[in-house]
């Protein structure tokens, strides 16, 4: 618990997330996207929120897609993790500021995808999310090493230099992009679950229950990927996967290899009845069962940050969990606006919403 000047801090930071928390889309406003007959009356909709700048740019038209839009909101959160940094301090001020580089890790990655596709720096650029000057990193000189090996040089004075250099020669080998990727991921997540270790306390508890699920998640979800989609051997998955996170270990990576329900390994994780595994009664093959358990597994989160958001204000998990939420809601929001360019209907919609409670 916060005391002191902690608990003033943590007063006007929640004060101020509170005032944001108070922009997302309410359950009434869900359903009536939700319910909404097409493109078009979503956008009405949309209007009277504080997403109406997302409905005006689709209604004008012209060069604007989803894809520019979704960047566009994906920008709208990092900008949202920015604002609940100034007014935190220390450690938790710097996990959060680690967590925010999760957007400079999809940047990376659509980096390399241009330059293995052989695509010029303006066309890369626009897949980039926009960061503005908060980002350390060097854009436009990375826009402009022209290969997948020039990049790889261009970042050796990072600290994704030497796991980059490491997975160069199987990209070379394999002329795929796999070993390079997971790469950017583990360095990236080894991070996050170091700053999250750096706290104390019921920060630290916070931390683990949200963003330490998050890392849990994860290892779970890449194992069963790296088993149904690219079949790699145990040893492999082991290797492409986090060695450890607060509830996973290699034991129980090498069980996921080598055939594991989820069932029994998300029991394993967070004990019986924990997730609700309900949906996975409709999977009827290994490749629907992890699409499917990636869904799950994106509610039960979510669940944990709606809870967080809702807890005692003083401590850092009202605002992770407002971080969690109004991400999700951005996955949502582009979910939802997808669908209905293809005219869903609600069941379909819902199935695939992390938010929506059928």
């Amino acid at each position: 618990m916060a005391v002191g000047l902690d608990a003033v801090r943590y007063s006007a930071a929640n004060a101020r997330v509170r005032g944001l928390a108070s922009q997302l889309l309410s359950e009434e406003i869900w359903q009536a996207l939700i319910a909404a007959e097409d493109l078009g009356a979503t956008l009405n909709i949309l209007h009277t929120t504080v997403y109406a700048d997302v409905a005006a740019e689709l209604e004008a038209g012209g060069a604007v897609t989803l894809e520019d839009l979704e960047r566009h909101l994906h920008a709208r959160a990092a900008q949202n993790i920015r604002r609940a940094m100034a007014f935190v301090s220390g450690a938790r001020r710097n996990l959060l500021q680690v967590w925010w580089q999760h957007f400079e890790l999809e940047n990376l990655k659509a980096l390399f995808r241009g330059f293995d596709q052989g695509l010029p720096p303006d066309a890369i650029r626009h897949f980039l999310i926009p960061l503005d000057a908060a980002s350390q990193l060097p854009w436009d000189a990375l826009l402009h090493t022209q290969s997948v090996a020039g990049l790889v040089d261009r970042l050796g004075n990072t600290h994704y230099g030497q796991p980059l250099r490491n997975a160069l020669p199987s990209y070379r080998r394999e002329q795929s992009l796999f070993a390079i990727e997971i790469a950017l991921d583990i360095r990236y997540y080894r991070d996050l679950a170091a700053a999250i270790n750096a706290l104390g306390g019921a920060d630290l508890e916070d931390a683990r229950r949200i963003l330490g699920t998050r890392l849990d998640i994860l290892n779970i979800l890449w194992a069963y990927r790296h088993r149904v989609y690219y079949r790699l051997s145990a040893e492999e998955i082991i290797n492409y996967t986090l060695w450890h996170t607060f509830r996973t270990d290699t034991r129980l990576i090498r069980d996921i290899a080598l055939g594991a329900a989820p069932e029994d390994i998300l029991e394993r994780v967070w004990g019986r009845g924990t997730v609700d595994l309900s949906l996975l009664e409709q999977a009827t093959t290994e490749a629907a069962m992890v699409t499917t358990l990636e869904l799950i597994l994106e509610r039960f989160w979510w669940g944990l940050a709606r809870s967080a958001m809702g807890g005692y204000p003083f401590r850092l998990g009202a605002l992770l969990g407002y971080v969690v939420l109004q991400e999700t809601e951005i996955v949502d929001l582009v979910t939802l606006l997808e669908a209905k360019t293809m005219r869903w209907d609600r069941e379909r919609v819902c199935r695939h919403l992390v938010r929506c409670e059928e």
